[in-house]
């Protein structure tokens, strides 16, 4: 892989911050920093910047990456139920990671990584065809037209996305909201390196085997929101 900077002058809309964290969170984040936090040197080697593979050689057959894992019941479910996997979770608000590594600390979790930032700012720094998976679940809609390109799917990411996919790997989109319906449809149909993996009404409107129910999914169920669930794989 090439030299690669990170774009730190990506601009992040949205909460990095909820209510005041309490002792345990705080002392949840501390400790999980030691093991379980990705920092920016994870991915270098020395002074020059070249790449470090370090992040990715592990003994795991494959690495899954969950973009806005939430309160991370999606992410922690599937390291349990697969200690044969690398998860990396990334979310860049602060209560949901500490909430997440205190799940983690009380399971001995011990095969996901966080990146605690916006996933745009390292996804060049990942080496190219690395994930065999992508979840994005529920990301927030941004329902205004005026607030379109605040999105986080938008045809340069998913471009980028592109890249650092395995051969015949795949993205999950989950949402409950009928414009992000049409939009996820919209930008990766326009997209020529992705397959809509969907034969029948029922491959887009039940939740796959790989995914687990989250307090979210559970929320838009009882307003009577109906998720909808989407997989592209890479062409």
């Amino acid at each position: 892989m090439n030299n690669l900077t990170v774009n730190k002058e990506q601009r992040f809309y949205g909460r990095r911050k909820g209510r005041k964290l309490s002792e345990s969170s705080q002392i949840a984040l501390k400790q999980g920093n030691l093991f379980y936090i990705i920092k920016l040197e994870d991915f270098f080697k020395n002074e020059n910047n070249s790449i470090s593979q370090s992040l990715f050689e592990i003994d795991h057959k494959k690495i899954i990456l969950e973009i806005g894992f939430g309160g991370g019941d999606n992410l922690a479910n599937s390291a349990i139920n697969n200690p044969d996997i690398c998860y990396i979770g990334a979310d860049p608000f602060l209560n949901t990671n500490a909430k997440l590594i205190k799940i983690l600390l009380k399971n001995d979790i011990k095969n996901i990584k966080i990146w605690p930032d916006d996933i745009r700012k390292i996804i060049p720094l990942f080496p190219s065809g690395s994930v065999s998976e992508i979840k994005i679940l529920f990301p927030d809609p941004w329902p205004k037209s005026k607030h379109k390109n605040r999105r986080l799917v938008q045809e340069i990411f998913i471009d980028n996305l592109y890249k650092i996919l395995v051969p015949n790997g795949k993205i999950t989109l989950a949402t409950d909201h009928s414009l992000m319906k049409s939009w996820i449809l919209e930008i990766f149909q326009s997209h020529k390196g992705y397959l809509w993996q969907a034969n029948t009404i029922t491959d887009w409107q039940n939740r796959p085997a790989d995914c687990f129910s989250t307090k979210y999914e559970q929320k838009s169920f009882a307003k009577e929101n109906i998720p909808s669930w989407f997989i592209f794989e890479k062409t």
